[in-house]
């Protein structure tokens, strides 16, 4: 077959297939094989602080003598403007809270109305909570016991998994919690991270411990939010 086209005319052919054999080859290595944890953290924790808006879930409990107590179990929204729209369970109760510029709207669970709290920032003081500002618990200042657990072949997109012990500045999670372990799944191409769980020992009682996993999504996507209709 060859002697009947000419090696000048097969030559070329066989140099851009090995060529571009080459290229996936490489493209492959630098996504499977070749992945640096140290950069790869970095690039998804710069990368995630410095969306405009995005979609979250995040469910916490506590693990102590008692058994199992779930803390939150809510879904919220950020907009690029940093309004915010927060509805589930915490602490037991049904929340459901809009806060919209500077002013606040919490539906009272009993008579269903919307309460409203104007020219104030009713949720600023609780910004280190993080069922109000999730993105909190990524605020890591040190990093110990990094390593690369490789593709996630069980879930979609097929995530870099990350274990790290981190030192979190979050001033609300530090007061109660102490001794970090966090596992951090982040999106191969845009190096958004999608799902975090995090697990802390209590100060007082070792014993008892937080578990909380966030999941973002919807990143960029989350352009205004409107405030509840009375």
């Amino acid at each position: 077959m060859f002697a009947r086209l000419g090696w000048r005319k097969v030559l070329p052919l066989i140099l851009v297939l090995l060529l571009g054999i080459g290229a996936w080859g490489y493209n492959f290595y630098l996504r499977e094989i070749k992945v640096v944890p140290e950069e790869l953290i970095v690039k998804a924790l710069d990368t995630t602080h410095a969306v405009g808006s995005y979609r979250f879930r995040l469910e916490g409990y506590l693990e102590a003598e008692g058994g199992r107590i779930e803390v939150s179990r809510v879904t919220g929204e950020r907009s690029a403007a940093g309004d915010l729209h927060l509805w589930g369970r915490m602490t037991g109760q049904e929340v459901d809270i809009y806060q919209i510029q500077d002013t606040t709207y919490y539906k009272d669970a009993l008579s269903g109305r919307w309460m409203v709290t104007p020219g104030n920032t009713a949720l600023q003081q609780e910004l280190f909570m993080v069922e109000v500002n999730p993105l909190s618990v990524l605020k890591i200042t040190n990093i110990q016991g990094l390593q690369y657990k490789g593709r996630q072949k069980n879930m979609p997109g097929r995530p870099y998994l990350l274990e790290l012990r981190p030192e979190i500045n979050n001033r609300l999670l530090n007061t109660y919690w102490q001794n970090y372990y966090c596992k951090i799944w982040v999106e191969r191409r845009s190096h958004y991270i999608r799902r975090v769980e995090l697990v802390a020992d209590h100060r007082q009682k070792p014993g008892d411990r937080l578990h909380l996993t966030l999941e973002l999504y919807d990143f960029n996507k989350v352009t205004k939010i409107n405030p509840p209709t009375q």
